[in-house]
């Protein structure tokens, strides 16, 4: 049995940034970070670099958190995909373990924003991987170095070059299959949120007809002979629900509106219609 207590969680990497390593912390009032951050042993001039960066995050969540912010150090290569896929997956599992042993409120936020791109793309597909998991990025407001900054650190011999100037051959990264969400399942939301919109019928009825008009029903009902129409309206409507009100409800990309007696899209099923089979 939960508590009604409730431990916010944040997973982030720590490279040459502090404030989007910090700010969040105290926008989603973080109980818990897991920093992860990458320094050789023993330590050199080079890394020293990076240290600093990791010590200043540990100084700023100490002295602006209004509250006590436990900070658990991963010291891992965060230029690495597969350690830092590995990093972030085991965090998660760990945190949710603990959770449901201690009867808490869990909400792990993972912050893609904070570390270089290796520690981003794991962090993305790990998110992915595990539901319950709550990634976030970060934008921007202000930079450090100002356009005449620009001009003397990101120039040479007075043409663009950027904060790289040359790199290491391509390491292709490991695939991992993410599942797509179903088409027929997506085409079927957007119908139904079409509908809504509209303020069409959505009943179980009006909805396998228009399903059939877009030639989204694969079911072949075959009633009995008696009472024909009413056994395949009725079939129909048991398939409708089965089919995909059911699977919506489990993705969580509806509520029923008890008010309307309908089913309306959750921002997470208004997402999955803007981003899935489009065209």
């Amino acid at each position: 049995m939960q508590s009604g207590r409730k431990k916010r969680i944040m997973i982030a990497c720590v490279t040459f940034e502090t404030a989007k390593v910090t700010d969040p912390i105290m926008f989603y009032e973080i109980n818990k970070a897991h920093i992860i951050h990458y320094v050789k042993e023993p330590a050199n001039k080079s890394t020293k670099v990076y240290l600093s960066f990791y010590e200043r995050v540990l100084e700023i969540i100490k002295e602006d958190s209004p509250r006590k912010v436990e900070v658990v150090e991963h010291n891992e290569r965060v230029t690495d995909f597969s350690i830092m896929l590995k990093t972030v997956l085991k965090i998660i599992g760990e945190e949710q373990n603990a959770a449901r042993q201690n009867g808490e409120n869990c909400e792990i936020y993972v912050n893609i924003s904070s570390g270089g791109a290796d520690f981003a793309a794991a962090a993305t597909i790990a998110s992915m991987m595990v539901p319950g998991t709550i990634p976030f990025s970060v934008g921007t407001k202000e930079y450090t170095v100002d356009i005449e900054g620009i001009k003397e650190n990101y120039f040479k011999d007075g043409k663009p070059v950027g904060l790289t100037m040359s790199t290491f051959d391509p390491r292709q990264l490991p695939s991992y299959t993410i599942q797509m969400p179903e088409e027929h399942l997506v085409r079927g939301l957007r119908l139904l949120n079409d509908r809504n919109k509209a303020k069409l019928s959505v009943t179980s009825g009006s909805m396998v007809s228009a399903l059939k008009d877009k030639g989204i029903w694969f079911r072949n009902v075959t009633p009995e002979k008696s009472n024909r129409k009413t056994n395949q309206r009725q079939n129909e409507a048991v398939y409708y629900q089965r089919d995909f009100v059911d699977r919506w409800l489990k993705s969580k990309w509806v509520v029923k509106d008890d008010l309307n007696s309908r089913y309306i899209l959750t921002d997470e099923g208004e997402l999955t219609i803007k981003t899935f089979y489009t065209e």
